[in-house]
């Protein structure tokens, strides 16, 4: 599994590297006795260690090792930040059938010898945040469609990366498979946005069956027909609500209040005719980018850029009027 000449295929760690890496692994992830070794390399040598299920870890964890052979192609304003190189981790509940080739069974597998080999079949890069598609369900007893790369939470700050003998850094990141809906927030906003929708309790091991963390909606427009009409450096997410992203109302009343998180434009969007409520169920909103909004509706591109406290109103004749901001009830509270 490791080779000491440079340019020999595939790319494999030095015995020093893999020595390293399996270290990291038994100290963060758990004693492994099973190995799934890879009998045709064509590019990295991909294995997977399988640590088995703990009192204190009630799941199996499958981690990669060959992946972080490969120096990935990532961006050059990232390049100082010793991000190249990556293994990645999946856990899986503790009735998985490891060994059933079944693919409603498999899958989890396959697809870290996927993500693995990613980089190196197109010249690219994986990180925290990004995103894979399947384009269908991975298999057909689940609607999960999608790799999330995320931090592998669960087994503390120590476990992200491993400091190799030569300076360089391996970081571990875990694999999340989400659902379509999930994966279009993220790509509207940003990972965070919609990790900041998983609950306290919510459980990183695949959960084929769970309840996804953003309401599947019929939205009046397609994606497809989406356009960049508005971008800036500031904060993207706004609250919009079903009036308009479901049932096609242009907005009627908007205002922008001081932002809830880092993220968060201010702007709030709605179609003017919602009851108190309908505002109150969060069933009928969601969060999404401003040039998501923009792009249900351009009229409210001009005033986007206008400062926290401000407010504007739809008349009869369709322009939109300056009005008196009125804080929420709520934040007056708070205050």
């Amino acid at each position: 599994m490791f080779n000491k000449k440079k340019k020999q295929l595939p790319e494999l760690y030095t015995e020093e590297e893999f020595n390293a890496i399996e270290a990291h692994i038994a100290a963060n992830f758990g004693e492994y006795e099973n190995v799934f070794h890879e009998l045709v390399s064509p590019d990295i040598h991909v294995d997977i260690y399988v640590v088995e299920p703990t009192p204190e870890r009630n799941y199996y964890t499958l981690v990669t090792m060959g992946m972080g052979a490969h120096s990935m192609n990532v961006p050059k304003e990232l390049r100082d930040r010793k991000i190249d190189r990556a293994e990645l981790l999946i856990t899986l509940p503790p009735d998985w059938e490891l060994q059933n080739p079944d693919e409603k069974w498999y899958w989890p597998l396959r697809w870290l010898k996927i993500l693995a080999r990613l980089p190196g079949e197109h010249d690219t890069w994986l990180g925290y945040g990004h995103t894979v598609p399947n384009d269908e369900p991975f298999a057909e007893n689940t609607e999960l469609c999608c790799a999330y790369i995320t931090m592998p939470y669960h087994f503390g700050q120590e476990s992200t990366v491993c400091r190799l003998p030569n300076g360089d850094e391996v970081n571990f990141y875990q694999v999340l498979p989400i659902y379509e809906e999930e994966m279009e927030l993220k790509i509207e906003i940003d990972g965070d946005a919609l990790e900041n929708l998983f609950p306290e309790d919510f459980d990183m091991v695949v959960d084929i069956n769970r309840k996804s963390v953003v309401s599947k909606k019929d939205w009046f427009k397609k994606r497809a027909d989406m356009k960049e009409l508005f971008r800036w450096d500031e904060p993207e997410a706004c609250f919009v609500t079903d009036r308009i992203m479901v049932d096609g109302c242009k907005v009627g009343y908007m205002y922008r209040d001081e932002p809830d998180d880092d993220r968060d434009s201010g702007w709030r969007f709605t179609a003017g005719d919602e009851s108190e409520e309908y505002l109150e169920d969060p069933a009928n909103s969601g969060i999404y980018a401003l040039n998501t909004a923009a792009n249900y509706d351009p009229d409210i591109i001009p005033f986007l850029t206008a400062p926290y406290g401000t407010a504007f109103m739809r008349d009869e004749d369709g322009v939109f009027q300056e009005e008196e901001f009125e804080p929420d009830d709520d934040d007056d509270e708070d205050e």
